[in-house]
């Protein structure tokens, strides 16, 4: 737990949720020790006594207020324990997470966080393993009942430190009053892309064939993984070595941003383009395709929001990669929020027992009703919920096919210098190896000084 600590505090805390540059807050020396004493003083129980009269704090991010009120109700009327959800300012949301608990606070019980923050927050001494407050029947019922790579993310170092919630990953969306067959693999959605483009065929009805999320901010590496590990490549070998260099992250980085330096099949803007500008892209009629979250499917299918075209595309899986053998990859990125313990809560039975409910089926069907993306399998199956998201099915064989990236305390320290390696790559002032070798070495670097290399 101690090893990361140093970099936890220097490195990790100056990232925001947003811009990744939130002020540094140093933790306390003595965290390590403080968070394994609160352990220490905080036996588990194998059973949750009655909940009557107790209340425990949830502390969560804005923009799901409803989903968490209704799941906090329904979680009291069951168990007799009143949650308090307390949502944080989005602007800072996780110094005002950090602030707490690097003071070894009990002000919240149960916390939310994205997974790239899971390893970090637990060898810094934030969080509780959940899995003694879990008996071995509940574990495994959770386990059959979430998607597979997302349960396993929230497992660090052979402990159970989160449970999902919220998840993402990538569609890729077409107008169907265009495209007939949408692209199965990389080289027909290039393709496609060429032919929609005006500048590389006059008779074109848009003026471009594709859209990408170039801002420095999280998206460019995170869209850019589906591309990395679909052409086989990784961020790290067996040994835990930084493989960002490798022949396939070269080439799936120059075919990715090839769609601008080399095809112009994107807009020449791009470098700045964020979620909204994709979003306006695609409903705007600029571009018949657009490789974008699946949240985007409710924006695009609300008449209001996109009156251009909400009765006319559709979505598919991310194209596949078909490498010289034949065989075909499409893993398509993904990520989720975690429900976690904080370490110092004075009830954290109760905390648990709430995050088991929260993110089993009960509050992923709340979670449903209010169009959030929840981990429940079960809940997903529900004929209810393919009546109310006609996107369940391809959800589904997405989430199956997705990755997500390995729980490593140093890993957004490296993330922050992939996305400025990955920005100049896209603004063309330097090539996909020399930026690739680059942060490659950075990564050696970051694990070398956090002693996880020698």
């Amino acid at each position: 737990m101690k090893r990361s600590l140093s970099l936890l505090c220097v490195l990790a805390l100056s990232l925001s949720l947003a811009s990744g540059c939130a002020p540094k807050q140093e933790a306390p020396a003595s965290l390590a020790s403080e968070s394994e004493a609160a352990q220490e003083a905080s036996p588990a129980s194998s059973e949750a006594p009655s909940g009557e009269g107790k209340s425990i704090v949830f502390a969560g991010f804005p923009g799901q207020e409803k989903t968490f009120d209704e799941i906090a109700a329904a979680f009291k009327e069951q168990s007799g324990v009143e949650v308090k959800v307390n949502i944080l300012p989005r602007t800072g949301y996780r110094e005002a997470l950090i602030g707490p608990l690097s003071s070894g606070s009990s002000e919240f019980d149960a916390i939310y966080i994205q997974n790239p923050w899971l390893a970090e927050f637990a060898e810094a001494g934030f969080l509780e393993p959940m899995d003694a407050y879990l008996t071995k029947e509940q574990k495994q019922e959770i386990k059959d009942d979430q998607f597979p790579d997302i349960y396993s993310a929230g497992i660090y170092q052979d402990k159970l430190w989160g449970l999902p919630w919220d998840l993402s990953t990538f569609f890729l969306f077409y107008r169907t009053d265009l495209i007939d067959t949408p692209p199965q693999t990389m080289e027909e959605y290039l393709e496609l892309a060429k032919q929609f483009t005006k500048e590389l065929n006059p008779d074109s009805p848009t003026n471009f064939g594709t859209v990408l999320e170039g801002s420095t901010e999280r998206v460019n590496y995170q869209e850019w993984y589906s591309f990395l590990w679909s052409f086989g490549g990784d961020l790290f070998d067996e040994n835990g070595n930084p493989t960002l260099n490798s022949p396939e992250a070269v080439a799936s980085l120059e075919f990715r941003y090839g769609m601008k330096n080399e095809h112009g099949v994107v807009p020449p803007d791009v470098d700045n383009y964020k979620y909204p500008e994709v979003l306006s892209a695609f409903q705007e009629g600029i571009a018949p395709m657009v490789l974008q979250w699946n949240a985007a499917y409710a924006t695009f299918a609300d008449a209001e929001a996109s009156p251009k075209i909400y009765d006319k595309f559709a979505a598919v899986p991310m194209p596949a990669f078909v490498a010289e053998d034949g065989t075909r990859r499409s893993v398509p990125f993904a990520k989720a929020w975690y429900l976690s313990v904080s370490s110092f809560s004075q009830k954290k039975q109760e905390a648990a027992d709430f995050i088991r409910f929260f993110t089993g089926y009960e509050g992923s069907m709340i979670s449903l009703r209010n169009g959030a993306s929840p981990g429940s399998v079960k809940a997903w199956n529900e004929p209810e919920v393919k009546e109310m998201r006609p996107d369940v099915d391809l959800f589904k064989e997405s989430m199956g096919m997705a990755r997500m990236t390995p729980n490593l305390p140093e890993l957004p320290s490296i993330e922050n210098e992939l996305g400025q390696a990955l920005s100049h790559v896209l603004a063309g002032s330097k090539s996909a190896q020399q930026a690739l070798d680059e942060v490659n070495e950075a990564a050696v670097k970051v694990l070398q000084q956090s002693g996880r290399l020698s």
